[in-house]
Order: structure tokens, then C-alpha cells, then sequence
């Protein structure tokens, strides 16, 4: 049995939504999270043993794009209690989304909830996942490509010094080793990238004007911010071994304030960094890499966080690898050397 057709069985509610080459997949059981397939295969990374048995204790991590409130350490951490070690609340680890609204080629799901956050403050929140099929050119190559639209929205403002809250999403891809992460930045690849997280990325990384090379794989995690200052456009991952790519978008905004979402101390406060992109290296040990779109806090006249709101843009590509690496180069003007 494969690993889709284990999903359809493990959630016989899975909403598919025809788009391009395939389906994307979204799964309101499985803590709300998307996947897509193309002709048969599995794109995202999902554990399915786990899904079938789950740990009823601790959080259960499926694969998929999902989506996060950051930030995920520091004070205003979200998986840090007030007293005690990393953890998953319930309302982002158990408590399902329902379907709000439904149409031709897109779906809205939500779930109303409430998280605690390390200073010991209760946010009551709303989240809203809205998943749109996008039609894309004809690159060559079968291709899917989808567009989200994510909020949490507090429902009282709440004060700087009391909390803060930035939506984050995920892409969890199979595979680490052999596996180029890259991306494109306007204003210089290399003063845009934050490596406030884990170990050395730099060692794995080169750079050529706008854009960057990160080789993924290794023995250690690592993981890179990419600056909202340094002007990104997108990020991607090329994986020869399976012959996919993954690129990802996310817009600019100027009506908010970006936060350090990274899963550490944060000893120069939640307003460290502020990331518009990120890529997180699973190494050899984890197998799976992720790429991560990052939205702004959203505040009111009096400087009051209200939610925040993140857009995003995934386009998946699949075939033989020489197509591939022509489209990367060719349509989006990746460097050749990248995958040399």
C-alpha cells in the first residue's frame, strides 16, 4: 500500500482539490494540515505509522505544509510553558479543523482555541487555513501549484508586553542528504541571512549575488532566516533523487511588524530578527528538510497586536531532472551552478 493510499484510509474525510498534475490534499483529522500528490505520489513528507498509532501524550509530527504561531522560543514562546520543557498545546496538536466554507477549486477550514504563552498570558485565537488551487504555464514537467491564506486573529488586542503572535508555515519535505536548498534575495543574498538557530549553516552555503546555495544533508540540524530587509523573492529545494522541486512565495508587508520566531532564548527579545523566509535542514538523522513562509504581527492604532496574516504561494515540479534543473534555470533564473 502506498504512503497516499494509506492516507485516504487513515482519513476517509481527506478533502482533495483537483489542481494541475494532481490533488492537493487537506486533512481537517490530521490537524489541518495539506499535502499535495501528482500522478499517484505522495509529495510531502508523512509518517504514516505514526498517524495510524499516535502518541496520545506528545506531538505527533505528520509531514505536510501546517501552519504555527510563532514565536516558538524566547519569552513570549508558544512551546514553552511558564515551567517545564518543549511541547505542543492542545489546541494546535489535538483540537480538529472543521470546513467553513467551501467552492469550486478552494476550501476555508478553522478551529477556534486558545494558547499560553511563556510569560503566563492566554491568548484566545482564531485560525483560518483558506487553500486555493492556482493554475500555472506549462513548464514541461507535470507541476501543481497552490495558493494559502492563513490568519490568526486575536479576539482582544493585546498589548507588546504581554504577547506577540506571527503566522508560520511549513512545507516538511522527505529527504536531507543530496537535496539543494536555495533562494533568491534583491538586495543580496548574503547580508540577508540569519543563522540565529542551529550549528554553523554558513559551512553549507554559497552565495552568488541575489541568491544563495544551501546544501542540505549532513550530520547536524541546521537553519537559516532569510531577512525581510534583504528584499526575498522565493525559496526552493531541488531533490534529484526523487526528481521533485519545491518553490515557495510569500509577499513583503509593510503594514507589520516581523518577529523572531526562532527556537531559542531570544536574548535580544522577540524583535532580534525579523525573517520573511526560512529553511530548516533536517540532517541525516531527521531525513526531511522544511521551507517556511513567515508573516508579520498585525497591530492596531494604538500598537496593539490584533493576529497577523500570511499569503503564500507553493509550486511543485516533477519529471527528469535535466527538465527540471531547465525550468529553475531557465524561468526563474537560478544559477546553473547550483546544480552542478
Amino acid at each position: 500500500m502506498t504512503k497516499l493510499e494509506r492516507l485516504e484510509k487513515i482519513d476517509p474525510q481527506l478533502i482533495r482539490i483537483p489542481c494541475g498534475d494532481g490533488n492537493i490534499l487537506v486533512s481537517n483529522n490530521l490537524q489541518g494540515r495539506i499535502m499535495a500528490e501528482i500522478k499517484g505520489t505522495l509529495i510531502h513528507r508523512f509518517e504514516a505509522d505514526l498517524a495510524e498509532n499516535p502518541d496520545p501524550d506528545n506531538f505527533n509530527n505528520l509531514g505536510g505544509n501546517s501552519l504555527w504561531p510563532a514565536p516558538e522560543g524566547g519569552d513570549f514562546a508558544f512551546n514553552y510553558p511558564p515551567q517545564g520543557d518543549w511541547y505542543v498545546q492542545e489546541g494546535i496538536n489535538k483540537l480538529q479543523n472543521t470546513v467553513l466554507e467551501k467552492g469550486e477549486g478552494f476550501i476555508v477550514i478553522g478551529k477556534e482555541f486558545s494558547l499560553l504563552n511563556r510569560k503566563g498570558n492566554t491568548l484566545q485565537i482564531s485560525l483560518r487555513r483558506r487553500v486555493e488551487a492556482v493554475a500555472s504555464p506549462d513548464y514541461g514537467v507535470e507541476s501543481l501549484c497552490y495558493h494559502t491564506f492563513e490568519t490568526l486573529t486575536l479576539a482582544e488586542p493585546c498589548p507588546l508586553d504581554k504577547g506577540v503572535i506571527s503566522a508560520w508555515s511549513l512545507e516538511q519535505l522527505p529527504g536531507a542528504a543530496g537535496i539543494v536548498g536555495f533562494g533568491k534575495c534583491a538586495k543580496g543574498a548574503e547580508k540577508g541571512i540569519n543563522t540565529d538557530f542551529y550549528g554553523d549553516p554558513l559551512k553549507r552555503m554559497s552565495f552568488e549575488g541575489e541568491w544563495f546555495r544551501f546544501d542540505l544533508g549532513g550530520p547536524n540540524r541546521l537553519q537559516i532566516g532569510i531577512s525581510s530587509a534583504s528584499a526575498p523573492e522565493f525559496i526552493g529545494s531541488f531533490d534529484p533523487s526523487r526528481g521533485i522541486a519545491v518553490l515557495r512565495r510569500t509577499p513583503a508587508r509593510s503594514d507589520g511588524k516581523y518577529i523572531n520566531f526562532a527556537d531559542n532564548d531570544q536574548k535580544n527579545g522577540p524583535f532580534s530578527a525579523a525573517d520573511q523566509f526560512s529553511i530548516f535542514n533536517g540532517s541525516e538523522e531527521l531525513d526531511f528538510h522544511e521551507l517556511e513562509t513567515l508573516a508579520p504581527m498585525t497591530l492596531d492604532p494604538q500598537g496593539n497586536v490584533t493576529g497577523s496574516e500570511l499569503e503564500s504561494e507553493t509550486l511543485i515540479l516533477k519529471g527528469d531532472n535535466e527538465k527540471i534543473i531547465n525550468v529553475l534555470t531557465g524561468t526563474f533564473k537560478v544559477p546553473a551552478s547550483f546544480f552542478c
